[in-house]
């Protein structure tokens, strides 16, 4: 292949993970807000006297699930930075110039999507997320997304 044929197949390439990856998106709602709880805030509250146990980190699987939630409301959202920083260093690399053009101007033409995520497969340093999605503009349909292990879970194009 000469080089101008495999820059446009590269190119063409990181489209259409861009297109796919657009379609799986999610949205969550809102923002978080504190729980509200019964302890008494005065100064003569009384400090607890056991402290609590320490918790346990969270399990790959709930790791993976808050990355693919992440990486949705950051394009809902139009957080680019975040969602480029939610991608393996590889696929980073394809998300800019004209690929992350092409993205910002499918998230506006399409509207936000839902996701509803209905397995995790998790194979070593790799998984897969099954999800169904719901797009304002391009309707519903299950796909998938894949992750890599990469300094925490990453969305990751095999």
């Amino acid at each position: 292949m000469s080089a101008p044929t495999t820059t446009f197949a590269t190119t063409a390439a990181a489209l259409a993970v861009a297109a796919i990856v657009a379609s799986c998106s999610v949205v969550t709602g809102g923002t978080p807000a504190l729980p509200h709880t019964s302890v008494p805030t005065s100064a003569t509250a009384a400090a607890p006297t056991n402290s609590p146990a320490p918790s346990k980190p969270p399990s790959d699987e709930d790791q993976i699930r808050q990355t693919v939630m992440a990486f949705q409301d950051a394009y809902n959202t139009q957080n680019w930075g975040a969602y480029t920083e939610l991608m393996c260093s590889a696929m980073r690399a394809e998300f800019t110039g004209p690929v992350m053009d092409y993205l910002k101007k499918s998230r506006t033409q399409n509207g936000l999507t839902t996701v509803k995520i209905t397995s995790v497969a998790i194979t070593g340093d790799t998984a897969t997320v099954a999800m169904d999605a719901q797009n304002e503009a391009l309707g519903s349909g299950s796909v998938s997304l894949p992750l890599k292990l990469e300094d925490g879970w990453k969305i990751c194009k095999p």
